[in-house]
């Protein structure tokens, strides 16, 4: 495709989501014969906007499509549809970023070793100077082990090459599985409907869903009980699909032997929420895709996409 003029916005309060000068001088480099502008603030994309063909920022709202009329394609590095609307007249075509599953399953692997090789106890014995070697008796090996991945899009695909990887056997949980009966790496691909039956058998439960209508609290009370004592859960997707009291349920009463969380109904997680003070919960403050390579994974993905549109 053959964009003239380019607009990027693309300041975040997060480091590792900004651009870098760097990348600005691989864009002019890669695109020599496009007029490249970086924005210097809202203030700045907001009055630049009418010129701009092709845009990449964060943040753009639905009525901003009106003040873009030249405007032909918009990228964003965000997953989800939280801050970048579609424009509601379908005449710009928008694009979201499908790179951070490099990036999140990594972050999902850190959580599985931290539970199965006792990390969260070595710490602590380290800091106590206590050679608990006999205490390790019960770690067991992903290659054991059975994983149930619920919301099997993208990062799921990603997160099933690296596990497999280690020899896991894994089902994949889809709303709609036509087309995907068969998949790659996975031993098995099911509807949401079937879930509890699958449940009882599951090591690790890795929650990917979207924060939609349709996933609030999906993840119910019931699903909690069908698991089978010592299983782990991971939430890397949106905090909406369950209730954290059933979540602490499950946590202090069982089935749960632990949950690695990224994402959180309300965020940040508030200090007074009791999640802080469970000893087999571990926290990220929803940092599963933040990396030095983030931006650098982005203009990779859009550069492609250009090329390929």
């Amino acid at each position: 495709m053959k964009i003239n003029n380019i607009l990027i916005h693309l300041q975040n309060k997060v480091d590792a989501f900004s651009l870098k000068p760097r990348h600005v001088e691989q864009i002019r480099k890669t695109l020599p014969d496009a007029h490249i502008v970086v924005a210097e603030g809202n203030g700045d994309f907001m009055e630049k906007l009418s010129e701009a063909e092709c845009v990449l920022a964060w943040v753009f709202k639905p009525d901003w499509y009106k003040s873009a009329p030249k405007l032909e394609v918009l990228f964003t590095p965000a997953a989800g549809h939280d801050w970048v609307a579609e424009d509601p007249s379908g005449r710009v075509r928008t694009f979201y970023g499908s790179f951070h599953s490099r990036i999140m399953r990594e972050s999902l692997l850190s959580m599985m070793l931290y539970f199965n090789r006792k990390i969260g106890k070595s710490l602590n014995d380290q800091n106590d100077r206590i050679w608990g070697r006999l205490d390790y008796n019960s770690c067991a090996g992903l290659f054991s082990q059975r994983m149930l991945i619920v919301g099997f899009g993208s990062l799921g695909r990603s997160i099933t090459e690296l596990l497999k990887a280690f020899g896991a056997r894994i089902t994949g949980v889809k709303r709609n599985i036509a087309g995907f009966e068969t998949h790659p790496g996975v031993d098995k691909m099911i509807t949401f409907d079937r879930l509890e039956e699958e449940l009882p058998f599951a090591d690790h439960v890795v929650l990917l869903l979207p924060a939609e209508a349709e996933t609030d609290g999906i993840f119910t009370a019931r699903h909690f009980n069908a698991m089978k004592p010592g299983t782990y859960l991971y939430n890397l997707g949106r905090g909406n699909c369950y209730r954290e009291e059933d979540l602490l349920t499950a946590l202090i009463n069982g089935p749960l032997a632990g949950a690695g969380l990224d994402v959180f109904a309300e965020e940040p997680l508030s200090p007074d929420s009791p999640l802080w003070k469970q000893h087999n919960v571990l926290i990220t403050p929803h940092s599963s895709a933040i990396s030095l390579e983030y931006i650098d994974l982005f203009i990779q993905e859009w550069l492609e996409t250009l090329r390929a549109i």
